[in-house]
């Protein structure tokens, strides 16, 4: 009894060990597969962009954001006050390696 339980639950561990993934590691940074499993649209540009710099691909924004003229406004103001503010020239300028005013 103990040996053929013993069998039977080898048997169904080996059988569950043996999973491939069906998703290869360039699908998962795909930005439409990131999306779909929940992540936000900053998220997806993100790993684009990081994607893109390893290869050495140029980095381009994914998605086009407009805003009006008092929001642009606004974000000018507060990017003047505070320099570690997200901007679109800060995500998707090139790096050089030594220390630029434009870093700040």
């Amino acid at each position: 009894m103990k040996k053929s339980l013993f069998l039977v639950l080898t048997l169904c561990f080996l059988c569950n060990v043996q999973g491939n993934a069906s998703v290869t590691s360039e699908q998962l940074t795909e930005p439409e597969y990131v999306i779909n499993n929940g992540y936000s649209e900053a998220t997806a540009e993100e790993v684009l962009k990081v994607k893109n710099r390893a290869a050495g691909k140029p980095v381009e924004p994914l998605y086009d954001k407009s805003y009006s003229g008092f929001t642009r406004f606004c974000r000018n103001i507060f990017g003047y006050i505070d320099p570690s503010q997200d901007t679109d020239e800060r995500l998707h300028h090139n790096i050089h390696q030594s220390a630029n005013w434009k870093d700040l």
